[in-house]
């Protein structure tokens, strides 16, 4: 059994965040006033019997009132204010609201439009826009399209448009077989800024600036300032939110040399996500994104011990590592690529292992060839050598037989067989929680 005030004590943001997510999910689905009354016999339970588990699931029903509260009606006219993005208005109540304007990216809009009925973001159709006006991020997001323009003076082709992709988040430009090229080799997720670009992004400024002697904590906080510069830069898409703030928490655990439970940092960056856009846990970006992570740490957490009797440091680093994240990274997200978009790739563990460190080159160089304009030719040989190679590669794997399974979408079982992978995990990290209690109490004894 699982001790519930141990579990809080250790992972509490992790529990606030899967009961979170269930109350989300569910508000979605269920009559509001169901919520309500809800809450209402859960506060006044706790009050008369104060146990911990009441208050979870308090803040189950309250999740429930928030999200109902939160969804509109098909054509019901929402009014908004926000950030102009990609063609996406960022609204601070109303959360992530996909539209088209003829306004510059990055100004400041309000208006209304008709909401559009979807269940994985929130559409707005016949939009009349009453204010635009602009802000800071348009220069954010010149720059933007000014180091597009550098990428395809030095790549032209298709190359250009891959880095583009890659480094900027730039996409609108990329043909539909590019895009299936990445798909069929099970490495769309690197077309989409996420995690791993941000990743890489903090350690490219990270060592720069060590390199500069520039004293730890500073370089620290200094890479995270670019990171969330970058987080613009690209679009404020969900997977960068979520690993901005958890750099973020890293960068503070680090400055004060205290140890922060990954889980929990994983937890608080998907309780602020949920909490201003809540339409944005039926996306693929935030399910792909939060699953690959936790399928990451739970998978490390198994298999620790085992990691840690390889002797030889080097094979350890950069061939066991690897190859054990990104089977991981892949063991989490597949089912939920198989129902969304029909296919199963056969060789996407194969393709990420050679591309994902591929990547890491091409974003490091392209960052190389923003910062040292005076070794231009140097470092955009280097990117389109990178760009081309990673072309190469995926023309080639596309065209092994029986590279990708196809399959039906949508389809009920494929979920069915993922909550069986899933929820065993859940109660694996909580079992965990109560072993390593245990033994601490053992130790304090």
């Amino acid at each position: 059994m699982i001790d519930i005030n141990k579990a809080l004590k250790k992972r509490p943001a992790f529990a606030v965040f899967i009961i979170l997510l269930a109350g989300l999910y569910a508000g979605f689905f269920i009559d509001i006033r169901v919520f309500i009354i809800g809450f209402l016999l859960s506060i006044v339970s706790f009050f008369i019997k104060r146990v911990d588990v009441l208050l979870l699931i308090a803040l189950f029903f309250s999740a429930g009132v928030y999200q109902s509260s939160r969804t509109p009606q098909k054509g019901e006219r929402i009014f908004f204010r926000g950030i102009y993005l990609d063609n996406r208005i960022i609204d601070p109540v109303l959360g992530e609201l996909y539209v088209s304007l003829s306004a510059d990216y990055g100004n400041f809009v309000r208006g209304n439009g008709e909401f559009k009925e979807s269940k994985n973001f929130t559409k707005l159709v016949d939009v009349e826009t009453i204010s635009s006006s602009r802000t800071i991020l348009r220069k954010l997001l010149s720059l933007r399209s000014y180091l597009d323009g550098k990428i395809q003076k030095q790549c032209p082709g298709d190359v250009g448009k891959i880095c583009s992709a890659i480094t900027l988040g730039i996409r609108n430009t990329l043909p539909y077989y590019i895009i299936e090229r990445f798909q069929s080799c099970g490495t769309a997720h690197l077309l989409a800024v996420s995690g791993l670009h941000t990743g890489i992004v903090f350690g490219v400024f990270f060592v720069f600036l060590r390199a500069l002697q520039l004293r730890r904590n500073p370089s620290l906080f200094l890479s995270e300032f670019f990171v969330l510069i970058y987080a613009v830069l690209t679009g404020l898409r969900v997977p960068v939110i979520r690993t901005s703030i958890m750099t973020l928490f890293f960068v503070i655990g680090e400055s004060r040399s205290r140890n922060i439970d990954p889980f929990n940092i994983l937890s608080a960056a998907g309780i602020f996500i949920a909490l201003m856009m809540p339409r944005s846990i039926f996306g693929i970006s935030f399910q792909l994104s939060f699953l690959a992570v936790f399928s990451i740490l739970v998978m490390f957490n198994i298999l620790k011990e085992y990691f840690e009797k390889v002797p030889n440091r080097w094979f350890k680093q950069w061939i066991i590592l690897p190859f054990f994240i990104t089977l991981s990274a892949q063991l989490g997200t597949i089912p939920l690529v198989a129902y969304y978009f029909g296919y199963i790739p056969l060789i996407g563990l194969l393709a990420n292992l050679i591309l994902v460190p591929l990547t890491g080159a091409l974003i490091s160089g392209c960052f190389m060839f923003f910062l040292f304009p005076f070794l231009g030719r140097i470092t955009g040989n280097f990117v389109w050598i990178i760009g081309l190679t990673m072309n190469e590669i995926m023309i080639i794997m596309e065209r092994i037989p029986y590279a990708v399974l196809k399959i039906k979408k949508n389809e009920p079982w494929i979920l069915a067989i993922y909550a069986v992978y899933l929820i065993p995990l859940l109660f694996w990290v909580y079992g965990k929680t109560r072993q390593d209690g245990l033994e601490m109490g053992l130790e304090t004894k």
